[in-house]
């Protein structure tokens, strides 16, 4: 590939200034199968305040430690505020409790990238893809990563696994996205 054309590539898959999200594409995906269960509010009331909420979910993780729901979602509003590194903390205790927990998995694998440990969170998806290998989200994101690192042959293998598994999911089509923008200077001959 002509040093032209991987500066092209690489202007269309760029990284938002000091987010580690992709501007183009989308950024990371996260992988919800169902809200975690985890009440903290009464039905038909008003949403929780985040303080509320916090100290409700700290209040029963005393009583239920390391409890993977509780724990993401401690996680998800650590990531909220800004402490990264307290979300990582946090999912990782989940995952110590429940290693196929493919939204912890997810979650910490889109954290350390976002806090620039590229190579954890090659490691953290590449765990999640050994056992779920047509986990769509994973593909894709896996893909982004390579491809802002450059390594356009691997983005292009893992975003054409994740358009067969879902095409119609959001990341099967931003991974379709994302191979169009790969394929588009090389078509364009």
């Amino acid at each position: 590939m002509s040093t032209m054309k991987k500066k092209i590539l690489l202007a269309l898959i760029p990284l938002a200034v000091g987010g580690g999200i992709f501007a183009i594409l989308g950024g990371l995906n996260s992988f919800r199968t169902k809200p975690a269960p985890v009440a903290t509010a009464a039905p038909g009331s008003a949403p929780a305040n985040p303080a509320h909420e916090r100290a409700s979910l700290e209040e029963q993780l005393k009583k239920n430690p390391g409890h993977p729901p509780i724990l993401l979602r401690l996680a998800e509003m650590e990531s909220a505020d800004g402490h990264p590194v307290e979300a990582q903390k946090l999912l990782r205790q989940a995952l110590e409790k429940d290693s196929a927990n493919l939204d912890a998995r997810l979650e910490l694998s889109k954290s350390l990238y976002e806090t620039g440990k590229i190579s954890e969170a090659i490691v953290e998806t590449k765990r999640l893809l050994a056992d779920h290998p047509d986990q769509v989200d994973g593909l894709y994101n896996l893909g982004a990563i390579y491809a802002n690192e450059g390594n356009l042959q691997l983005a292009r293998q893992l975003w054409s696994q994740a358009v067969k598994a879902d095409p119609t999911s959001e990341s099967g089509k931003k991974a379709s996205e994302g191979l169009s923008k790969i394929l588009a200077p090389v078509n364009k001959k």
